[in-house]
């Protein structure tokens, strides 16, 4: 029988990616021998020092990897932009939808968002690569949404408002991704899947929307 080619470096490198990324997700980069990545990419021992230079450079670029594989499972989580100019409260929805498309996506668009849960609880370098990279830009779009919401001043350090609210935006929409195990003990019928998604983002979103009335009334009154 004719000997198989090997295949294409670039292609043994996407495998690891695609290996480490679903490996860190499950297990945490602490959990995971660089002997299992290479055994799921069905790549040799020395592939990772050989492609990354180590596993902690591979743990940084499957971190960016899992992110693009998200981008590229569902580009718009929260549906085609529209065309023209938004009002701060649609912006604020569908950034809300975004993140829980995000948290309740499946498969390799669910590896991003688990290898950060990971690093929330046992963090590495790659934190701060992802806390610069994604994670604080996204936190400032959505206390520019509410500041301007409130009729705030995004410039005024002294007012907390825009982050505090911004703060219990993201402790809403991430409670449904890592409290997920207990939800669906205490109430099965909950479907994690997008078309319940859709549904809490009208919930999360009005009842946001109430609380920025309630500090924009309170402000006035004050």
């Amino acid at each position: 029988m004719p000997n198989t080619p090997p295949p294409p470096s670039d292609d043994t490198r996407t495998r690891l990616l695609d290996a480490a990324a679903e490996l860190f997700a499950e297990h945490g980069y602490r959990h995971t021998p660089v002997r299992d990545i290479c055994d799921k990419a069905g790549a040799n021992g020395a592939a990772v020092n050989y492609h990354f230079a180590g596993k902690e450079k591979l743990h940084l670029e499957a971190l960016e990897h899992a992110r693009q594989r998200a981008l590229k499972e569902d580009p718009f989580p929260a549906g085609p932009p529209p065309t023209g100019p938004m009002p701060a409260a649609l912006r604020l929805r569908r950034h809300i939808r975004g993140m829980l498309g995000r948290c309740f996506a499946s498969g390799p668009a669910a590896w991003y968002v688990n290898m950060i849960l990971r690093e929330m609880v046992d963090p590495t370098a790659a934190l701060a690569h992802a806390i610069e990279g994604n994670i604080a830009p996204h936190q400032r779009k959505l206390e520019a949404i509410i500041a301007e919401l409130l009729d705030a001043d995004p410039d005024d350090e002294g007012d907390t408002r825009p982050r505090d609210l911004a703060c219990a935006v993201a402790a809403m929409t991430l409670h449904y991704h890592h409290c997920r195990p207990a939800l669906a003990h205490m109430h099965p019928e909950i479907a994690f899947d997008q078309e319940q998604a859709e549904r809490l983002t009208e919930v999360i979103t009005r009842f946001t929307l109430a609380g920025i009335e309630g500090f924009r009334a309170r402000s006035v009154s004050e």
